[in-house]
């Protein structure tokens, strides 16, 4: 009766008021048999006090009532005809209408039992009615422990709907015990044979299995999982701790500082670092408005930025977009600007958000930063003059060569002409006289040549298109290579800088495609437009490794790149290895530049 009730203390109480049809009807099921139970035990032959408790059909027909009501339950577990959820209000009419039917049912057999078949005759023994009732009980038993082996070898421990659970191997031995107790429950005479003892100790022995299948497994489990989460729950929190104190430890060591503001911009962590740069100490900082180390003119914009960013819901992000402006100002105690480095990141805490900044004074980087922005303009500078000062020199000396040395070998071969005239030279001096001249006109030739190569007269006399167009002529004649030019003169028409500028870059493009690109042809193309000309060199030779493209003495790449730069243009190298050689260059024309001449726009 006690262990029934268990039973029924378990089931009924499963977690939650929700309970599983199969919850409910097992409490209430063992529950009755618990009432049969107790009434079979005061109505048994022999116990005091209790009316007509003179014979043993009383005591039998509750016997027979719990017994069956624990058969049938049980194998309705075994076969599981499936489950549902059933409202608290449902539980209770059912738990209310099974005991109403067990009262109902007792209150029968305690007033009339001779309405119920005999069970039992004083003398004789069990009836032929018990002993079948007996064997029935016997029968569904053995099938219900079958079905139960079978799932056990299954599954050990499964799951009544979604709250009980029950270890079915355990009830395979109560259903076994059952029908050991009902084999020897039917074949006694009188109350005190050995067959009712060894009857009442399977009983027990089943009772026990029923404890140890559904009530054992569903308090002492919980009890177990609870113990093991306490446990985890404590080693959780010693970790969170070590985490804690580590992470507490990065932060006071960190060299870089780090803020913490809330959503009204109250500073509620700062660490010794961050304390150091504004020139103030940590305990000075901590709860203090974020205003105190930014400059009055940023405050607004801050507040505006921080709460934008807020917004977004991005989780963290640098302050600043670009190198220029990837600081921000802050303000030390002593009133002090310094340029200060910044990323920011948000998280949302108890509904509430909370903002986090790390950032480092960079003005020694700032400072480094406009000292490499100022020497890199100096030998832009610097560049650009050497440019001119070269070109300079290249167009006197070669003004000297033509002018000077060039009129005093035309001379020269002029004297030699006058004297091959001389009829008084021997045949032998004639033949010295011709091999001068020769020298001389190779020499003429030669000179001229370097004088082209220092300074093109076209450039100066026809402007670039002329001056291309030779440089065009003497590359294929020079290196056998056919070269074609896309452009007319009203594209080219240009200032004497952009001019020789941009034919030094194709004169030093069509020298690398003779030394390294063993290219069969070469095209030169132009456009050009009000803002904008642009022009492209491509060749169909061996093409340029990644590596040599970006190598510091490729002199000739170098030089290309400081002559476009001085004009505020754009380089793009690009090549694929056997198929060529693209170079890309634009260059902004000045207002005065393109307006000074009308061409044609061609794109």
């Amino acid at each position: 009766m006690v262990i029934f009730s268990s039973v029924f203390i378990v089931c009924w109480n499963a977690f939650d008021e929700i309970r599983k049809k199969s919850s409910v009807i097992l409490a209430v099921a063992f529950l009755c048999t618990a009432i049969f139970g107790f009434f079979h035990a005061i109505s048994f032959q022999g116990m005091p006090g209790f009316l007509s408790a003179n014979d043993m059909h009383k005591s039998l027909s509750f016997w027979l009532l719990s017994r069956t009501i624990v058969t049938v339950t049980l194998l309705g577990l075994a076969i599981n005809f499936g489950d549902t959820p059933v409202s608290p209000k449902k539980s209770l009419r059912f738990l209310i209408g099974g005991i109403f039917l067990t009262l109902a049912s007792s209150l029968v057999i305690f007033i009339k039992p001779e309405y119920l078949p005999s069970s039992y005759i004083e003398g004789t023994g069990q009836t032929a009615f018990k002993i079948n009732c007996e064997i029935i009980i016997v029968i569904i038993n053995t099938i219900t422990a079958f079905i139960l082996f079978t799932q056990a070898r299954a599954f050990p421990i499964a799951t009544s709907g979604e709250h009980l659970q029950i270890k079915r191997a355990h009830l395979f031995l109560a259903s076994s015990m059952i029908a050991m107790s009902e084999v020897y429950f039917s074949l006694y005479i009188n109350a005190n044979e050995i067959f009712v003892v060894v009857g009442h100790v399977f009983q027990l022995m089943s009772a026990l299995a029923i404890y140890r299948s559904m009530v054992a497994i569903n308090i002492h489990g919980p009890y177990t999982t609870l113990s093991d989460a306490s446990k985890q729950l404590v080693e959780t929190t010693e970790k969170l701790q070590r985490h804690k104190r580590r992470l507490a430890g990065i932060i006071e060591t960190a060299i870089d500082g780090i803020i913490t503001i809330d959503e009204d911009h109250k500073m509620i962590l700062v660490n010794p670092a961050a304390a150091a740069l504004f020139g103030n100490t940590v305990e000075g900082l901590t709860g203090r408005s974020l205003s105190q180390v930014i400059p009055d003119r940023h405050r607004a914009a801050h507040g505006a930025h921080v709460k934008k960013f807020g917004d977004t819901g991005v989780t963290r992000r640098k302050m600043g977009s670009d190198f220029d402006d990837f600081y921000v100002t802050g303000l030390r105690s002593d009133g002090i600007e310094f340029p200060i480095e910044a990323s920011i990141s948000s998280l949302m805490e108890n509904g509430l958000r909370y903002y986090t900044v790390i950032f480092r004074d960079i003005t020694e980087r700032k400072l480094a930063k406009e000292k490499i922005a100022q020497n890199h303009t100096q030998l832009s500078q610097l560049s650009s003059a050497l440019q001119s000062i070269r070109e300079e020199e290249r167009k006197h000396i070669a003004r000297e060569l033509h002018d000077d040395l060039g009129q005093l070998l035309a001379a020269l071969r002029m004297d030699l002409s006058l004297l091959q005239r001389d009829s008084l030279i021997s045949e032998k001096s004639q033949k010295t006289i011709a091999s001068m001249d020769q020298l001389i006109l190779t020499s003429i030739t030669t000179l001229r040549r370097i004088a082209t190569d220092l300074r093109p007269r076209a450039l100066d006399e026809g402007g670039l298109f002329f001056a291309l167009q030779k440089l065009k002529k003497d590359f294929s004649l020079r290196h056998g290579i056919d070269c074609e030019l896309l452009a007319n003169e009203e594209q080219l028409m240009l200032d004497d800088a952009h001019s020789t500028a941009i034919f030094r870059i194709i004169q030093e493009s069509l020298t690398n495609v003779a030394r390294h690109a063993k290219a069969s042809e070469v095209q030169i193309e132009f456009s050009r437009n009000l803002e904008l000309l642009k022009f492209s060199i491509n060749d169909n030779g061996q093409g340029i490794e990644e590596t040599d493209m970006h190598k510091s003495r490729s002199f000739g790449l170098v030089g290309m790149r400081e002559r476009v730069k001085a004009m505020q243009g754009q380089f793009e190298l690009s090549s694929v290895l056997g198929e060529g050689t693209n170079l890309k260059i634009s260059i902004p024309l000045s207002k005065d530049i393109g307006d000074s001449n009308n061409f044609r726009q061609e794109m």
